[in-house]
């Protein structure tokens, strides 16, 4: 009798250690779990209209493998208890997806973009380079970029195609946005002003925050030393070329 209740006993520690155990572990891996989030509530709207609605938060947020599953059990458990005796907190225990994550069902063989147009060669980034998926697509299933896409924007890629760190030619991306024909003669620097007025410019350059003032908002090398005193021959050599700064001829006047 006594050798049965002991095995009751045990069995009920059991089931009472399971429960203690997985309901945390269970409950933080369920979307609602996270709703009562202020800061995240929006981030689960934009999941459940993502082509990522279907797929578990364990499915990319947990490493792949026992010892990915166990580390995180390991964090969930006591923040479960925490939260449920002083509420929410902000402690987000899901991770950023993992390579290895996003590899369980994305392959590396993808080298052109939907459109047809960009060039991106995945196994490049991704196995040579090691880089981690997020690294491109952080606006993939739980926000939206600035113009309201989930695609990675023209400023993400900058972040390292900046001539230095990676080519920025365009033509080594773009399969039809190449450099124009008028970007490449001698005087385009002086007249392009001129040409910003009648084109879109915004076309290849919206993607660069202040593109314009990189140079508008810098003092000319020229215009150093005795520049005011001398400044009437070159003006006169750049004919409206001073116009593109100066705006117009009423700035002149100011002086003259």
């Amino acid at each position: 009798m006594r050798h049965r209740l002991l095995r009751w006993a045990a069995l009920g520690l059991a089931i009472v250690a399971i429960v203690a155990v997985g309901l945390p572990v269970f409950s933080v891996l369920q979307p609602d779990y996270y709703r009562r989030y202020p800061s995240l509530g929006p981030r689960m709207d934009h999941w459940t209209t993502s082509t990522h609605s279907r797929i578990a938060c364990g499915e990319c947020h947990v490493e792949p493998g026992f010892g990915g599953f166990v580390s995180f059990s390991a964090r969930a458990i006591p923040a479960f208890y925490s939260q449920l005796a002083s509420g929410p907190d902000t402690t987000n225990l899901l991770q950023p997806p993992s390579r290895a994550a996003c590899q369980k069902c994305h392959t590396t063989y993808r080298a052109v973009a939907p459109s047809g147009d960009l060039l991106i060669p995945h196994k490049a980034h991704v196995e040579v380079l090691k880089m981690e998926c997020t690294a491109c697509h952080k606006d993939l299933v739980h926000s939206l970029n600035k113009d309201g896409f989930n695609r990675p924007m023209m400023q993400t890629c900058l972040t390292c195609h900046d001539g230095d760190k990676a080519t920025a030619e365009c033509i080594k991306c773009h399969t039809r946005k190449q450099t124009p024909a008028t970007h490449k003669k001698a005087d385009w620097l002086r007249v392009h002003g001129v040409a910003a007025a009648s084109q879109d410019c915004a076309q290849c350059h919206d993607w660069t925050p202040g593109y314009c003032a990189e140079c508008h908002e810098k003092r000319p090398a020229s215009h150093v030393g005795n520049w005011k005193k001398g400044h009437a021959v070159p003006a006169t050599e750049r004919g409206d070329g001073c116009l593109v700064c100066h705006g117009g001829e009423e700035f002149c006047k100011t002086c003259h």
